[in-house]
Parts: structure tokens; C-alpha cells; sequence
């Protein structure tokens, strides 16, 4: 086929519409959903609805207010990235649970009393110290590399060249008023 002017418009015409067809639809609906967990191969899935529960539990008692920035999301985004990890952090967080229905009677993420919580992470601590600090270590990154956690302790963010706007806040706008 000729190239011609007739084909680049409507190459052209398919691509501006198309952009703004996908423009259009939210954020969201290009997110994974991490509901049923992550296949690390066929049949093995780590991070069910009940490890994830327990993984959002143990952030909240490392780094309180980590639920408010949505950690849970951002945890799945990291172990579907590496998989290895996702293996040793599922671990952890079976682990943690075990004790916690082992001693309570109760899931860890259902248990309220501070000092069971803390008697529970202590004890996982201990006995798988190295995941556990991966894992705390990552809850701490992830917490304050929010910018909304940034606004919390009055930090702007990476230095900005004068006249770029913060990466937390949209972009105000600016009124003038002329003196004369």
C-alpha cells in the first residue's frame, strides 16, 4: 500500500481518539487486583484474602497509620514484582498466624489487646529475624515514601527547582493583581 495523506489522518484520527477513549477511563481499571492472591506458578498462589489481612495487620503494628496510605496495595505491588520475596514474606505472615490461633484462638488481624500484638511480633521476631526485618524494613520504605506522609511531618518532598509545583499537591492557581 501507498503511504499517502489519507492514510496518515486516519492513522492520526485512530490514535487521538484512542487516546482520549483511554484517557477517559480511571486509574484503577489498569490496576491489578491482588483479591485471590499471586500465582508464583501454576497452583501456588501466595498473599490469599487471609495472609493479606494478616500482612496489613502487622504493617499497622510496625508503623501505625499505615493502613491510611493503603500499604496493603503497595506491599502486593512490590511481591508481585519479586516473587522470591513474596515466597518469604508469605512464610512470615503464616507464621504470625500460626501462633496467633495457636495461643488466642483467633486470627492475628482479629486480635485488638496491644499486648497480644506485640507478645506476637516479638515472638516472630525472634524466630524468623531475618524475614521479619526484610519485611519491617520495606513497611517503613514504603510508609515514608508517601507523599502524604510527607505532609504529616511538614516535608516538601525532593527539592523542586523554583516554579515546579510539589509533588503531593496539585497545581494552585496563581491570581495577579496589578499594583499601579
Amino acid at each position: 500500500m501507498i503511504d499517502s495523506r489519507r492514510k496518515f489522518l486516519k492513522t492520526l484520527a485512530v490514535g487521538i481518539i484512542g487516546g482520549e477513549v483511554i484517557s477517559a477511563l480511571p486509574v484503577t481499571s489498569f490496576a491489578k487486583n491482588y483479591d485471590k492472591g499471586i500465582e508464583i506458578q501454576k497452583g501456588y498462589i501466595v498473599f490469599n484474602e487471609n495472609t493479606q489481612k494478616v500482612m496489613e495487620a502487622l504493617a499497622e503494628a510496625l508503623v501505625p497509620g499505615s493502613r491510611e496510605i493503603n500499604i496493603k496495595d503497595k506491599v502486593m505491588s512490590y511481591v508481585d514484582r519479586d516473587r522470591t520475596t513474596a515466597t518469604y514474606f508469605d512464610t512470615l505472615m503464616w507464621t504470625i498466624e500460626t501462633h496467633s490461633r495457636t495461643r488466642y484462638k483467633k486470627h492475628f488481624y482479629e486480635i485488638k489487646d496491644k499486648e497480644n500484638i506485640n507478645t506476637l511480633v516479638e515472638l516472630v521476631q525472634v524466630k524468623s529475624a531475618r524475614s521479619f526485618n526484610q519485611f519491617r524494613y520495606l513497611i517503613i520504605r514504603l510508609y515514608y515514601s508517601d507523599p502524604k506522609v510527607w505532609n504529616k511531618l511538614s516535608y516538601n518532598g525532593p527539592p523542586q527547582t523554583k516554579g515546579f509545583m510539589d509533588y503531593s499537591e496539585p497545581p494552585k492557581q496563581v491570581t495577579k493583581s496589578r499594583n499601579k
